[in-house]
């Protein structure tokens, strides 16, 4: 429901703005992330980084000259893996773990979000190749925040199965901020679009909880690496 209200609401104001606007397009995206975790107490986690698609519309508006104003809704999908304690989850579990559980356990913790980037582009010129700066804040609502064990624990002899309840709570939305680089290379109404960029969020994106019981907190900063197409009028 949350993920159709807020494409319906990106919609029409694509729409709205389209007869304003100077060009519009499409870009695919690799987000490389770089995972950080706050414990909530001593004990620390060890956080993995990997690479997940980015799928981002652009809609350009221009104020004139060089400037021009980037709205850039984007589908975006994070995963971090953490290696937990098995004797620091026993302390929070309301059952005993079995003693053939390995020391530590790994999961894999994956968060999809819309982003909208509202972004101050500045080019190098108005005709031909050009390169371009932009920066501007970025509202991200979180959709979902889902977490698998990835070590295997089928093997182990068991009496009952244990439900290794570890999971992130992630915030509705988050308040972070976009700053990059990248160059147009115009192919009549068509141009080539290539750009990276550095994401990083103001406020926390997520809790890490065991069992209704929070760990400590996760965050990202990501690099993000663009290509695609924009068509000019």
């Amino acid at each position: 429901m949350l993920f159709r209200y807020v494409f319906c609401l990106v919609c029409g104001a694509l729409i709205a703005g389209s007869a304003w606007a100077q060009g519009s397009g499409i870009k695919l995206g690799a987000t490389l992330p770089n995972w950080r975790y706050a414990a909530d107490s001593a004990a620390n986690l060890t956080t993995g980084n990997m690479g997940n698609f980015t799928l981002a519309l652009v809609q350009e508006f221009p104020l004139g000259g060089i400037f021009a104003i980037q709205l850039e809704p984007t589908y975006s999908v994070r995963t971090t893996t953490t290696d937990i304690l098995t004797s620091m989850l026993a302390q929070y579990s309301p059952d005993s773990i079995p003693s053939t559980f390995p020391s530590a356990l790994e999961f894999e913790h994956q968060i999809t979000s819309v982003e909208i980037p509202i972004l101050l582009k500045i080019s190098t010129g108005t005709e031909g190749i050009r390169g371009y700066l932009f920066a501007g804040p970025n509202v991200r609502i979180q959709l979902s925040a889902v977490t698998r064990l990835r070590t295997d624990t089928t093997n182990l002899n068991t009496d009952t199965q244990i439900p290794l309840d570890v999971r992130p709570k992630a915030r509705t939305a988050v308040a972070a901020a976009d700053i990059g680089a990248g160059i147009e290379i115009p192919l009549g109404l068509v141009s080539l679009v290539a750009d990276a960029r550095y994401t990083f969020p103001i406020t926390d994106m997520s809790s890490l909880e065991a069992f209704g019981r929070r760990l400590g907190t996760l965050n990202s900063n990501d690099i993000r690496i663009f290509a695609g197409l924009m068509f000019r009028w």
